[in-house]
Parts: structure tokens; sequence; C-alpha cells
């Protein structure tokens, strides 16, 4: 038994002063979170950039709107939506992009729901109130817009959203996409 103590005082006396393998550890310890760092960084720059891309791109497409003028053989959404598609450098998935055009008479009118006339008192609309049926689909609506590219001098307004996934999908457990955005109001041009 003496002996056994004696040898694991020895050892334990050697070990202790002995450095060999410390790297590895540290780099066991220090690695997991040097990649994870990575790869957020990563993450969050690629949101950045596609946030940036399809604001940028709504830009483009507005500016291209307000000026009624189309290309032979094709229509004035395709072309912004192609538009958006060379914007946003093949970032965004074109097949789950929304985008939305919306005309308004005025700026004050955007996401106004149409004027009704509230006989009951609810605050709100209700089914058999009289109301002004201002884009003309025959229903009451929440928003008074016509869902097109207007004619001259129509307000349109510019909405595209998109659900970015995660680049590296590193983030892909959570099961959620990240939702960007974008959205400007122009004046069309008299065209």
């Amino acid at each position: 038994m003496a002996c056994f103590t004696q040898t694991f005082k020895r050892l334990r006396r050697r070990l202790r002063h002995d450095e060999r393998g410390a790297a590895m550890i540290e780099a066991a310890l220090g690695l997991p979170i040097l990649l994870t760092a990575m790869v957020g960084v990563f993450e969050v720059a690629n949101f950045f950039f596609v946030s940036t891309a399809v604001e940028n791109a709504v830009l483009h497409a507005s500016r291209f709107g307000v000026t009624g003028s189309t290309d032979d053989g094709t229509t004035r959404e395709d072309q912004v939506r192609a538009i958006i598609a060379e914007q946003t450098f093949g970032r965004v998935d074109m097949s789950t992009v929304q985008i939305d055009t919306l005309v308004y008479q005025q700026f004050a009118d955007i996401g106004q729901p149409e004027p009704f006339t509230d006989t009951n008192g609810s605050g709100e609309y209700d089914d058999g109130e009289p109301y002004s049926d201002v884009n003309g689909n025959g229903a009451w609506d929440d928003d008074m817009a016509v869902a097109d590219l207007g004619g001259a001098g129509d307000i349109v307004l510019y909405r595209v959203s998109y659900a970015a996934n995660s680049l590296t999908g590193f983030m892909d457990w959570a099961h959620r996409a990240m939702n960007i955005s974008s959205t400007v109001a122009v004046r069309n041009e008299p065209f």
C-alpha cells in the first residue's frame, strides 16, 4: 500500500508540471465558441445584405413604375418582377417573394379603410352598413387600394415581402425564416 501511495504521489507531481496536450484542451474548449461567433457574423451579414438588396430592388422597381413605360411583348408587372429579381442578385427566391402594388387616389388614403357610415355605433364596419366602394370590387375593404400599377398621376404603393432563410443552415433548428419587407409610395408621372 505504501508503494502505491508513493507511486501515486510521484505520478501526481509529474503530471502537475506536464503541459503536453494543454493546447488541444484549450482548442477543444475555444473552437466551438469561435465557430459559433463566425457563423453568427455570417448570418447577420446575410440578413443585412438581403434586407438592403430588397430595399434597393423596391426603389428601382418604383422608379421604373412611375414612368409607365413597357417593353414590347411584356407587361409592366413582369418588368417590375424582373427588376426585383435583378436587383437582389439571386439572393431572393422569386417563387416565394410577395410583390404588392396598390393604387390610391392620394397619399393620405394609404392603408385607410373604405369610408362607411357606422349606423350601430360599434366603431367598426359591420355587414349591412352603408359604405363607399372606392376600389369598385363590390365589397367593403379595410384597405381602399386597387391592386395595380396605376395610371398617370396615381399614387402607387410598392411593397415587397420575403421570408429569408438561413445562409448556413445553422439556425434551421428554429424553423423560422427572417421576414424582410420594404415599402415605398410614389406618384406616377403623367404618361
